[in-house]
């Protein structure tokens, strides 16, 4: 190549990584004259050192013929780079653009001293990679010997003193100077840098970077020196370039072009067949290819291996892509999450799917891509909305969609906002320490919604626990915009809702159809959290028998509340999930009175205080029961108050006092009168004590 079109290529290509010439010499270690020369081509014959930095800072490949200078004129062959190291593919040493043949014991040697160039690799370390049966006595000395035929080749063409410097004997090891030698992972590494500093700028640009450094692989990682594949520097190359994969996945989506990120992610989808969050984008690139079937098979393939070589079901991030693969408009490429470092255009509203925001990668542990702990809480689940089944059989692949819908019917109408919360109870007096705790637990949850709270509002039957949580919520409900759930359990019956059933009523409200509904708890949990995910909901469950019930129901992500009431404090979910109890005791004497006057007139109890708060106290200041001998005494206006505390209590058995554990509360095995007697008219009419959730707090 002449001067001056080398001058005019490097020119162009500082421009495109948006530097000026100042910043370019700077980085180069050479002067901006000099530089500006070289730019306009009056440097006939260029110091191939200088040239090669100018060219490394501005992302320009040279590629000189051996000996010669890239601006013309010959070289000292000892500064030339004569030398190149392949590893991303099968292993290859190149020598003045000749193929240098090693035998495996040598090429082990290489790769592994490669592998970490720059840095010492100890005796120990290589000998158990040559010799991983049994180390041969006086290994040093075979080692010293294959070291010096390393240095034999490195020397080819440039001198004993090269091949010397470029496999360095150090004190314990040796070490592999990769100065002036062109080494693929290096090259590799300096693109993907380039690519990551022109995201911000120049995404298109920075795509077109990254898919450059991800077309220099030639195949898995030292491919034909399989005793390197599992050392820990193989391993953390491995990853690196699944990483990079999935970045470039992500930004090829981000800008419309999900061939590209389907090019890129196969050869490490086929070499990471269990790596969840590659295979997740690679579904997501599948379908927005038009190729929807293609990506729920490799869905129920990546399922089945799971399941049948580590007995576990696919992650989180897998359900959530393939909820999204059936969920979306196919006419439009899917979104991938926005992550720090890449920037792209803002999205068209249609191209986001509406029904899952999808998550950071997950954290990983080495190349299979499996994820840590699956705790019931642990992090955003994505939706399971098939009946478990493996198969994509409801999704035809006919090609590219062109706006059509590849699946009927889609699994959910649309995010419903549901409204579920009970009437509040009225009138309601008291409780205002227990409100304050409640409020309490919003404060926990942080001012920007970080964390799912969880309260359990416990305490004996008829207290007035429902009330208590229904009036809570409603007066927060407002910071729940995307809706508020409730569902009586009927833990106090002897015969609780079906946790199953609790989950499909559920997933129904929020707008799931009838043939996408789970068959199982795990499933239906699933995909419950999925379409809570992101969003705030209030979940009240009334009535709770054992944390079970409530667990199965808990969102993954912030900014979601749990309520529950229960006889029992629920103590499981307190130490494992870090509930709030809120314990609820018998009103206060005044806030009984306060609640007969509300219902009796304050000129009735006004009248007759003393009796008033005498009747207060054989109700056992239980709120359903003062309610209920409220009703009963309102009806008939000319009893007075004394008159009614005359038929109360000689209506059946007395009622003790003093009492555990308030002074006016009656002890275990016993309820006060009235509260037997609104029993009794249930019963009668047809509702027996398993109506003690929704209607509970109506009676309070």
């Amino acid at each position: 190549m002449s001067a001056g079109r080398l001058g005019e290529s490097l020119r162009a290509a500082r421009v495109k990584a948006g530097l000026t010439q100042e910043e370019v010499a700077r980085r180069a270690g050479v002067s901006v004259r000099t530089l500006r020369h070289i730019e306009r081509g009056q440097v006939r014959s260029p110091r191939a050192e200088s040239l090669d930095r100018v060219a490394r800072v501005v992302g320009y490949e040279l590629v000189p013929a051996p000996g010669v200078r890239p601006g013309g004129g010959r070289t000292d062959p000892s500064s030339a780079t004569l030398c190149e190291v392949r590893l991303l593919g099968p292993m290859t040493v190149l020598c003045a653009d000749t193929p240098v043949p090693m035998p495996p014991k040598l090429r082990a040697l290489l790769g592994l001293l490669a592998l970490q160039a720059d840095q010492v690799v100890r005796h120990d370390e290589i000998a158990e990679v040559l010799w991983p049966d049994e180390v041969p006595p006086g290994y040093a000395n075979l080692l010293h010997t294959y070291a010096g035929r390393l240095r034999h080749i490195f020397g080819r063409g440039t001198g004993r003193r090269a091949g010397e410097r470029r496999i360095g004997t150090v004190r314990g090891g040796y070490v592999f100077d990769s100065g002036d030698v062109r080494l693929d992972l290096r090259v590799f590494e300096e693109r993907v840098a380039r690519a990551a500093q022109t995201a911000a700028s120049d995404p298109a640009a920075a795509l077109d970077l990254y898919g450059r450094a991800l077309r220099g692989r030639q195949g898995r990682l030292l491919q034909d020196v399989p005793q390197l594949w599992q050392h820990p520097a193989a391993v953390r190359v491995i990853q690196r370039h699944v990483d990079i994969a999935i970045d470039c996945a992500d930004l090829a989506l981000r800008l419309n072009r999900p061939g590209f990120a389907v090019e890129h992610l196969t050869p490490a989808a086929h070499e990471e067949p269990l790596h969840e969050s590659l295979q997740a984008r690679m579904m997501l690139a599948l379908a927005g290819s038009g190729r929807r079937a293609a990506a729920l098979h490799l869905f129920a393939d990546l399922r089945t291996r799971l399941r049948r070589e580590l007995g576990v079901e696919p992650s989180d991030e897998m359900w959530r892509a393939r909820y999204t693969v059936l969920t979306m408009d196919t006419s439009e490429p899917p979104l991938p999450p926005r992550r720090p470092g890449i920037a792209a255009p803002a999205p068209r509203a249609s191209q986001a799917p509406q029904a899952l925001p999808a998550s950071s990668r997950h954290p990983r542990q080495g190349p299979s891509g499996r994820t840590g702990s699956r705790s019931p809480r642990g992090g955003p689940v994505p939706a399971e909305v098939s009946r478990g089944s493996d198969d994509g059989a409801r999704v035809r692949d006919d090609g590219p969609s062109h706006g059509r819908s590849a699946v009927a019917p889609e699994p959910v109408r649309g995010i419903a906002h549901p409204a579920q919360l009970p009437p509040m109870v009225t009138p309601f007096t008291g409780r205002e320490l227990q409100l304050r705790a409640l409020d309490e637990l919003m404060d926990l949850r942080g001012a920007d919604g970080a964390g799912v709270g969880i309260g359990v509002v416990h305490g004996p039957a008829e207290i007035g626990k429902t009330a208590l949580a229904v009036r809570w919520a409603h007066r927060r409900r407002g910071e729940f915009p995307d809706g508020q759930l409730y569902a009586d359990l009927r833990g106090s019956t002897g015969r609780p809702v079906p946790v199953l059933t609790v989950l499909v009523r559920a997933l129904r409200s929020l707008g799931v159809r009838d043939e996408w509904l789970p068959d199982t708890v795990e499933e239906a949990s699933v995909l419950l959290r999925s379409l809570v995910a992101g969003r705030r909901f209030l979940m009240l469950l009334d009535d709770v028998a054992h944390p079970e019930q409530v667990r199965a129901l808990l969102p993954g992500t912030p900014g979601n509340l749990v309520l529950a009431t229960s006889r029992s404090p629920l103590m499981d979910l307190v130490t494992r999930e870090g509930a709030t109890p809120v314990p609820v005791g018998p009103l206060a004497p005044a806030e009984s009175y306060a609640l007969l006057e509300a219902h009796l007139g304050v000129e009735r109890t006004a009248a007759e205080p003393d009796a008033t708060a005498e009747l207060a106290a054989l109700c056992g200041h239980l709120p359903l029961a003062l309610r209920t001998a409220a009703a009963r005494f309102a009806a008939r206006p000319p009893m007075s108050v004394r008159a009614a505390v005359a038929e109360l209590s000689g209506a059946g058995a007395a009622v003790p006092r003093p009492c555990f554990p308030h002074p006016c509360f009656p002890p275990p095995g016993t309820r006060p009168q009235a509260v037997a007697d609104g029993a009794d008219d249930r019963r009668r009419t047809g509702r027996g004590p398993a109506d003690t959730g929704a209607d509970s707090a109506a009676a309070g």
